[in-house]
């Protein structure tokens, strides 16, 4: 009996030697820093600072995918954002609502919670946000919005030059994207694939064991 026992548990240590060897080769830990307030309003709802996070070794820029890239700013640094478009697309801010190529991400329903609160960093102000799932290359995902649709931002309208992608933080009001540093080489940029768990460890389970793929 014993013997079958050991047996079964050796090859359970194999498969998951396998498995772990195979996401060493693919992928990457992260914990997502917390020492930058903008990049933390910025990442909102879908990350958190303190996330301890799964990211892709190979580079590289899907639309709807969330990334981290080089920051262009700050050496040695990673801004986070969401991929909206390529070279050649369109990209357009009307009154805060995003526009693709003339098309605006479909928002069927809200989040639950609907309502979010966060302080502005530059103001030191609390700002009330609303939430909702957003539709983006066959990618739903969480974004927040000003609440009753107001914006401080002004309106803005471009082309992406070839060869860089255009990055857009889930929070679209608190934003660190390329409103503020312009188009990203996607070379420098990584997929964050999935979640293990947040700054609260197990205790929340919104923020443990998340596919964000």
């Amino acid at each position: 009996m014993w013997r079958k026992a050991l047996r079964v548990l050796f090859w359970i240590a194999v498969a998951c030697g396998v498995i772990a060897g195979i996401v060493a080769l693919f992928f990457t830990t992260w914990t997502v820093p917390g020492d930058d307030p903008q990049l933390a309003v910025s990442i909102e709802p879908a990350l958190s600072p303190g996330d301890f996070v799964l990211v892709t070794r190979g580079t590289g820029a899907s639309d709807g995918a969330l990334v981290r890239c080089a920051d262009p700013d700050a050496p040695g640094r990673y801004v986070i954002g969401r991929v909206i478009a390529h070279g050649g697309d369109n990209v357009e801010f009307n009154a805060g609502t995003l526009l693709v190529n003339d098309q605006v991400p479909a928002s069927p329903v809200a989040c639950e919670p609907r309502d979010a609160h966060l302080r502005n960093p530059a103001t030191q102000e609390d700002v009330d946000l609303n939430c909702y799932l957003e539709e983006l290359a066959g990618t739903t995902h969480p974004v927040l919005r000003n609440a009753g649709g107001k914006t401080l931002d002004r309106d803005l309208k471009t082309t992406v030059e070839p060869g860089k992608v255009y990055l857009v933080s889930d929070d679209r009001a608190l934003h660190l994207d390329s409103r503020d540093f312009g188009p990203i080489a996607p070379a420098t940029c990584q997929r964050i694939a999935f979640r293990f768990w947040g700054l609260a460890g197990w205790s929340d389970a919104k923020k443990r064991l998340t596919v964000l793929w």
